[in-house]
């Protein structure tokens, strides 16, 4: 077995990895930076084009429809038009409805020249996709039929990041490895924890926050206790809050985290704005949550009250307390989050919690390492910064400690440690091996081919 990765390895990127095993070639996601507009938000696949016949594409394997891991599809399973693409029903589900809204988005933006670069795919090339793709059952083990390949195996285990991720087992040429995108070894507030194999000869695996303390010493409910006590503060003075989230995923938890808190007095009841887009997915969380791992399996988002909102057409008024779960969750310039934190800074009663990841670079960033009186730029503004802005931790990747319990369970003979921040590879790849001393340790970069077998 060969890997290599594919694309940036900044915080936020182009997620693509490429798998050669049995005399196939398997691409593992096909995400798009989000950071970056036009071809530049594309993997670099240049590794792939030295020798074409030698990295041939037969399948494209989702692991979850966030869009730093699937927005790329279109294009990459243009480049390749015979590969087949293989991940959950849920995962499908969420990837069209992401990929249909960014091809409008793109075209509307290039009709009225606010783009000068040409979509990267349009609506039909969504729909074309769709007889390509081939959806797995989780736990199923599959034969992957490739012409002219040896035999290969494939098995999807739930990873416990969003609706309908996963990671893969992949057998072939007498071994196992066993490969994660984004991971989550506990449970959060509405799906449970990753699902694991009872071993493999090779794990490669994310490890995104392993740089991280706070996300070592997490304590789930004691940082839902955090918040309520905030949103009560915040509250009882009129205030309103900001909670800017991503659409897909966190969106999701923290409906269903205000939900919980509101049932048992534990906040006012206070009105909840979320976005239109974001409401859409809760349904689809909703339509598969008798097929999906759900910690509450009759739980469903349609007993939420909420108030949706298009942030294209609301005035987002601030009147009375009321909370805006809203994307983008990096208050992108422009978007819902934008528009209500720039009405939210200069006043010292209202509130802005983060409850996500906010990349290097970002304007939610830049509000962070800010000090109540600092002045940030907004359209050409000063604006002056006095409302309140918290922080808090409701990561869906795997903590350090939760990644060598991985290991521990899967027991595998090498290890391959994807990018993550900072520097999560080199402390992850240094606390595997002081947990299991002959473990052989690798750190993946980008555009390096990698022989991984065990042997």
């Amino acid at each position: 077995m060969y890997f290599t990765l594919l694309g940036p390895t900044a915080e936020n990127s182009a997620h693509c990895r490429y798998l050669s095993a049995a005399n196939a070639g398997l691409l593992l996601d096909a995400g798009l930076d989000p950071l970056l507009e036009g071809r530049a938000a594309l993997p670099d696949t240049s590794p792939l084009d030295h020798h074409p016949e030698y990295y041939p594409v037969h399948a494209i394997l989702l692991s979850h429809a966030h869009v730093d891991h699937m927005a790329a599809l279109p294009v990459l399973a243009a480049r390749w038009p015979e590969a087949g693409i293989l991940c959950t029903e849920a995962t499908w589900r969420l990837t069209r409805l992401q990929l249909c809204r960014h091809a409008t988005l793109w075209a509307q933006a290039f009709e009225r020249g606010a783009e000068l670069e040409e979509p990267l795919y349009g609506p039909a090339d969504v729909q074309d996709l769709e007889e390509r793709v081939r959806f797995v059952e989780k736990g199923e083990r599959l034969r992957l039929e490739i012409e002219g390949a040896e035999e290969l195996h494939l098995t999807a285990f739930d990873a416990g990041h969003i609706l309908g991720s996963t990671s893969w087992l992949i057998e072939a040429e007498g071994q196992s490895l066993f490969y994660t995108a984004d991971l989550c070894g506990r449970p959060q507030s509405v799906i449970q924890g990753a699902v694991y194999p009872p071993g493999a000869d090779v794990v490669v695996s994310e490890c995104t926050v392993a740089w991280s303390p706070a996300h070592a010493q997490l304590a789930r409910r004691a940082e839902i206790e955090r918040l309520a006590d905030s949103v009560r503060e915040v509250a009882a003075l009129g205030g309103s809050i900001l909670m800017p989230v991503f659409n897909m995923g966190r969106a999701q938890e923290l409906l269903y985290i205000l939900h919980s808190l509101k049932r048992k007095g534990r906040i006012p009841p206070l009105p909840v704005y979320l976005g239109r887009r974001a409401w859409e997915i809760a349904q689809l969380y909703d339509q598969f949550a008798a097929k999906d791992r759900r910690l509450l399996p009759d739980f469903q988002f349609s007993q939420t009250l909420v108030d949706i909102v298009d942030p294209e057409e609301s005035a987002l008024d601030l009147e009375g307390s009321r909370i805006f779960l809203v994307p983008s969750g990096m208050l992108q310039p422009h978007s819902a989050s934008w528009r209500v934190a720039r009405r939210m800074l200069p006043l010292p009663l209202q509130a802005i919690f983060f409850v996500g990841h906010s990349a290097g670079g970002s304007f939610a960033k830049r509000l962070l390492k800010s000090k109540p009186g600092d002045l940030l730029e907004m359209d050409g503004a000063q604006v002056p910064l006095h409302c309140r802005v918290e922080s808090f931790l409701f990561s869906s990747h795997s903590s350090l400690p939760e990644l060598l319990d991985m290991l521990q369970r899967v027991k595998p003979r090498l290890l391959v440690a994807l990018p993550g921040r900072k520097d999560s590879a080199q402390r992850f790849l240094e606390a595997a091996q002081a947990q299991q001393p002959e473990l052989r340790v690798e750190e993946a970069l980008a555009g390096s081919e990698l022989d991984i077998s065990a042997a």
